[in-house]
C-alpha cells in the first residue's frame, strides 16, 4: 500500500497557482466524487460541493428502507459530511423535476417502445454535465469536476486507464461546448489506486459500495417500476415467434425482454433460442439462434459530434465502435445517410445483441471520442 501510494504522490502535491481557480464538484456521496474533492483540495484548488437531488422515487419505493434512489438522502448525507469535512461550502441543487420528464419519462417510453434505454447518457448529456456546469458557472465555479474515469487532453474527451471502467461511453453525449469546462481528476487512475488515495486521505467514505447503473430503480425492480410509471401500458401481452413466424409462445409486454435475452422466456425448444428483435409494430418478440445476434452493420441517429464541428466529417470515417460500455472496440466504417442519422459497418467482425436504444460511440485509436448515438 505504502508502495502504491509512492506512486500516487504527485495527485497529492499542492500548487499555490490553484488558489485560483473554483472547482466545483459534482458529489455523489460516493467514493469516486469524494476523492476528487479531497484530491483537489490537496492540490490547492478552491472547492465548491454540489450535490444534485434527482429523484426521489415512487412512494412505495422510497418507502423501502433497501430501495436505490437517484442521490439518496443518504447520498447527499454523505456529500455534505465530506464537504464538512473539507471545510468547504456544499449547495444542493433539486433536479427532480427534470430529471423524471428528461430521464424517467423517456426511460420508460423507450420501453414501451420495445427498444432498452440507456438512461446515464441521457443524464450525463442534460442533467449531470448539463444543469449541473449551468448551476456551477453560476456560483462562480471556474470548472466542475466530477469522479468519472475519463480524461481530456487538449479539449477532447478520452477513454480513462481503467480498463475495468469505460465511463466516457456514458459521458459521449455530453454537449461539444461543455467540454472546455470540465475537470477528470482520476481518469488516469483505476479504482482500486482512487480508494487507496481516499483512505490515505482519511475520506469517510472511502469504502462505500459502487452505485448501480440505473440508479432510480431498486435492483431487481424493473419490472415494477415499469408497470407503476407506466400506468400498467408496458403489460401488452403478444406472441414470442421464430423468425419464419412461427408462434411459439406469449409474452406479457416487449418490456421485459430486451436483445441477446435467452432465459426467462417460457417456452421450450429443443436448442436454445435468443431474442433477436423486439418487433414493436406487431408486438411481437422474435427469437433465433445465437448467430442470428451477429451484425455486420447498424443504423443510428441523434448523432452527437465532439471532435467535429461538421458531421459531414463522419462520412466515409474509419475508427473505432463500441456499443456497449463493456464491449470490446470495433474496426468500422461511418456512413452519414441524413443530417442526423449514421450508418455504422463493422469490417473486420460482426457485433453481437446490437440492441435499439443503446448508444454507439466511435473513438479514434488512442481512445479519443469523436462523435456518439443512439441505435434505431
Amino acid at each position: 500500500m505504502v508502495e502504491n501510494l509512492n506512486e500516487l504522490s504527485k495527485y497529492l502535491e499542492y500548487n499555490q497557482d490553484n488558489e485560483k481557480i473554483t472547482v466545483a464538484v459534482g458529489m455523489s456521496g460516493g467514493v469516486d466524487s469524494s476523492a476528487v474533492a479531497f484530491l483537489l483540495k490537496k492540490q490547492g484548488y478552491n472547492i465548491i460541493g454540489i450535490t444534485m437531488k434527482h429523484w426521489s422515487g415512487m412512494d412505495e419505493f422510497a418507502a423501502d428502507s433497501n430501495s436505490k434512489t437517484c442521490c439518496s438522502l443518504d447520498d447527499i448525507h454523505d456529500a455534505k459530511r465530506v464537504c464538512d469535512d473539507l471545510g468547504v461550502p456544499h449547495y444542493v441543487v433539486n433536479l427532480t423535476e427534470p430529471f423524471k420528464e428528461i430521464v424517467v419519462d423517456h426511460f420508460v417510453e423507450e420501453y414501451e417502445n420495445g427498444r432498452t434505454p440507456n438512461p446515464c447518457m441521457v443524464c450525463n448529456r442534460h442533467i449531470k454535465l448539463g444543469k449541473l456546469i449551468e448551476y456551477g458557472k453560476k456560483i462562480g465555479a471556474d470548472y466542475i469536476a466530477t469522479g468519472h474515469y475519463a480524461k481530456i487532453l487538449d479539449g477532447n474527451l478520452y477513454m480513462g486507464d481503467d480498463p475495468k471502467k469505460d465511463q466516457v461511453y456514458f459521458l459521449s453525449q455530453a454537449k461539444k461546448e461543455y467540454v472546455k469546462h470540465l475537470m477528470f481528476p482520476v481518469g488516469d487512475l483505476e479504482k482500486p489506486q482512487v480508494r487507496a488515495l481516499a483512505k490515505h486521505l482519511g475520506v469517510r467514505v472511502y469504502a462505500k459500495r459502487d452505485s448501480q447503473e440505473v440508479c432510480f430503480v431498486e435492483d431487481g425492480k424493473l419490472k415494477e417500476f415499469l408497470i407503476e410509471m407506466s400506468e400498467g401500458r408496458v403489460n401488452k401481452p403478444g406472441d414470442i415467434v421464430k423468425k419464419d413466424g412461427t408462434v411459439l409462445g406469449r409474452h406479457n409486454g416487449l418490456a421485459f425482454h430486451t436483445i441477446g435475452q435467452r432465459k426467462g422466456l417460457g417456452i421450450s425448444h429443443p436448442t436454445p433460442l435468443y431474442v433477436i428483435k423486439l418487433d414493436s409494430k406487431k408486438n411481437r418478440v422474435v427469437v433465433g439462434d445465437d448467430d442470428d445476434l451477429f451484425k455486420s452493420e447498424l443504423v443510428a441517429d441523434q448523432v452527437n459530434l465532439l471532435a467535429f464541428d461538421d458531421i459531414k466529417k463522419l462520412d466515409g470515417l474509419k475508427c473505432q465502435a463500441k456499443t456497449r460500455s463493456r464491449d470490446t472496440m470495433h474496426i468500422c466504417e461511418v456512413e452519414l445517410i441524413k443530417d442526423d442519422k449514421i450508418r455504422v459497418r463493422f469490417t473486420e467482425d460482426k457485433v453481437r445483441a446490437i440492441t435499439p436504444g443503446q448508444g454507439v460511440v466511435l473513438y479514434n485509436s488512442e481512445g479519443m471520442v469523436l462523435a456518439s448515438a443512439f441505435i434505431m
